[in-house]
């Protein structure tokens, strides 16, 4: 059956106009149905409630970053980063489009207030945690999309629209929702299967068990300048966490597909915070400049991750390279749920529970 598909573009307007029309072209080319600020109606609706429901409606979602970082909500937030965010919360497949020369772009399409380029560059560094592509001008801007939509749309299959002349029969359909409701009978074995431990997994090292993580140290003296080679020192340590708290670092970032690097930056954050204070103390001159788990670890990590059920990995070609990725399986979202998720405390909750049932009766 012949499908059409929504795709929703995102971007600054004013300084990408000539880059906005080369996208629209290649969705055209694609039989896609283009969707973005062009069409918000001038009617003195909430815009955002209307964007909102047009993301909803997308199969698919494209983000275009230039110089500028746009307009911004009440709260600071641009409303290009928004609707990005909102995208990704929704699971619609988003990818992305960043400027791979900055400072080639004309001064008076980038952003001259110091916050907004702040933010902007925030903002790259977001989008460029999952799907991305760059470009440099509007023409490969448009052939760039093109592939890579081609790619996302045969990798990610959506729903999409098709004619309604195209539907089935009545009698046809019966016997397809009858089929449907076999498959769901199927569906929801698989999904018990999904959930459950893999064969031997009670056998390996996890939960509040230790695990000796060896990571890398940089510190950078602050007395020193930055053509100083005496400026940087850097070192090897370890220390012990329980699996629990690795798989905590890195598994929220994983409920969507990520790269597989993904896992050794929420590492790597984890181990900052815990150690960042004991590793300055005898070295009070200097700063902590980067932290990161060696590759010996890193891949420990994952193998014993993956054997446990809670993550399996798959890769992308992404710019003429292959890209390793990870994602959450069923099994290891739910233990993300268990790890993570706050705990009540039955003590508390039993004294509320006197207090309010020992207050007086109250008449009229």
């Amino acid at each position: 059956m012949d499908r059409r598909y929504q795709v929703f573009l995102s971007s600054t307007y004013e300084d990408l106009k000539e880059e906005r029309l080369e996208v629209m072209k290649a969705r055209l080319e694609l039989d896609c149905f283009p969707c973005g600020m062009e069409y918000f109606p001038a009617a003195n609706e909430d815009q955002w409630a209307y964007i909102r429901d047009l993301i909803d409606q997308c199969d698919y979602y494209i983000v275009v970053i230039g110089g500028r970082y746009g307009s911004t909500d009440s709260s600071g937030i641009s409303f290009t980063q928004k609707e990005y965010e909102y995208a990704v919360s929704l699971g619609v497949p988003v990818i992305a489009f960043v400027h791979s020369a900055p400072d080639t772009i004309a001064t008076g399409k980038t952003d001259k207030n110091a916050l907004a380029k702040a933010k902007l560059d925030e903002f790259k560094t977001l989008v460029q945690t999952q799907l991305c592509k760059g470009w440099s001008n509007a023409h490969e801007l448009g052939a760039v999309v093109s592939r890579s939509l081609t790619q996302l749309i045969k990798r990610t299959p959506r729903p999409g629209w098709v004619r309604a002349d195209s539907l089935a029969s009545a009698e046809a359909s019966q016997e397809i929702l009858r089929l449907r409701h076999l498959v769901d009978q199927q569906q929801e074995k698989i999904d018990h299967l999904k959930l459950k431990s893999p064969e031997g997994a009670e056998g390996l090292a996890q939960g509040a068990e230790l695990f000796e993580l060896e990571f890398n140290i940089t510190l950078s003296a602050r007395a020193r300048s930055y053509n100083d080679p005496d400026r940087y020192i850097k070192k090897q340590a370890s220390a012990c966490h329980s699996w629990d708290s690795i798989y905590a670092a890195f598994a929220p970032y994983l409920l969507v597909e990520n790269r597989e690097n993904t896992i050794k930056t929420g590492i790597g954050r984890m181990l900052r915070d815990a150690h960042q204070h004991e590793i300055l103390k005898s070295q009070k001159e200097y700063d902590l400049g980067s932290l990161a788990i060696t590759e010996k670890s890193l891949q420990t990590i994952i193998v014993q991750f993956s054997a446990l059920g809670y993550i399996e990995l798959s890769t992308s070609q992404e710019e003429r390279k292959v890209v390793r990725m990870a994602k959450l399986t069923p099994l290891g979202h739910k233990y993300l749920l268990t790890v993570t998720a706050i705990k009540t405390n039955t003590d508390v909750r039993k004294i509320s529970s006197t207090k309010t049932s020992s207050q007086p009766a109250k008449h009229a």
